[in-house]
């Protein structure tokens, strides 16, 4: 942590952040220097958190094929998803880095730490612990994707002139859609993708849903039918900006409403939004044109 300007406390709530960078944001509370402290809430969202993987996985499979690398233990689909970790981890080093050689700038500290006795854990916690996450995910993550999904389902049925039921193109939606589609284009998406990240700010997890509805499909029943339909409208160098655009930016609505308690001010969340989502957007350009000149 000394290397990159961080207080030698942030390395557990950076840990943490790859469950949730909820719990790791308020876990910075142990960091006494303000500064350290707002470094590190400034880069836990980097760290690829658990609702990530769900949609990591939707266009892994979907473009990557399964090829073995080191033997039975080790495939191209595995080495995809490592390789998105280690892009959030690098650039949150980088950003680290940044912003304590710039506006975070301070002194450095001792890390002193006194460790609890450790042990292991009993069935019965780890079953009480699934448990709650399980509920938590259903009580909270659950019912945002399924409110996102039927307010989509409702505006792509909703047409702005009179008469028969509209394709879905010429619904609110899609309206949408072709307002936000040129911003998505210089990555390869189309209006489709566009809207799912828009309602993936609510919850990561949402643009399932969304693309799920948007491509006529069933992502929870027909996950194979939504990877065929994402091949077919983008191509692998769009999967690939897809991706690392999810990778680095800042969708959770969660997240910033913690950031701006814990740091008592709009300031930091907005800033937050606002970098990550421009270095997101620029980094998947890049990797967009860099696929593009390898396989032209």
């Amino acid at each position: 942590m000394a290397r990159v300007g961080l207080n030698g406390k942030a390395f557990i709530p950076l840990l943490s952040a790859y469950a949730c960078a909820v719990p790791a944001i308020m876990a910075t509370r142990t960091i006494e220097n303000r500064r350290d402290r707002l470094a590190t809430i400034l880069i836990a969202p980097f760290m690829t958190c658990s609702a990530r993987l769900p949609v990591y996985t939707m266009v892994i499979a979907a473009f990557v094929p399964n090829r073995r690398i080191a033997g039975s233990l080790f495939g191209s689909r595995a080495a995809a998803m490592f390789a998105l970790y280690v892009l959030g981890f690098v650039v949150a080093v980088i950003t680290a880095r940044v912003l304590k050689s710039s506006i975070l700038k301070s002194s450095d500290t001792h890390f002193v730490m006194e460790l609890p006795p450790y042990r292991w854990p009993t069935p019965l916690s780890l079953a009480l612990r699934v448990l709650d996450r399980v509920k938590a995910f259903v009580f909270r993550a659950g019912t945002v994707i399924l409110l996102v999904s039927l307010a989509l389902a409702v505006l792509a049925h909703v047409h702005p002139r009179p008469g028969g039921s509209p394709a879905i193109q010429n619904s609110l939606v899609g309206m949408l859609g072709h307002v936000i589609e040129p911003v998505v284009a210089p990555l390869g998406l189309d209006w489709r993708i566009g809207v799912g990240l828009v309602t993936s700010v609510a919850a990561r997890e949402t643009i399932i849903g969304t693309l799920g509805t948007l491509y006529g499909v069933d992502p929870d029943s027909r996950g194979l039918e939504l990877q065929q339909a994402l091949r077919r409208e983008i191509s692998p160098a769009s999967a690939v900006a897809l991706l690392i655009f999810l990778a680095l930016a800042m969708q959770c609505v969660s997240t910033i409403a913690v950031v701006r308690r814990e740091t008592n001010s709009w300031k930091w969340p907005a800033l937050q939004f606002v970098y990550m989502g421009v270095g997101a957007y620029a980094a998947a350009y890049i990797g967009h044109l860099v696929v593009v000149y390898l396989f032209a």
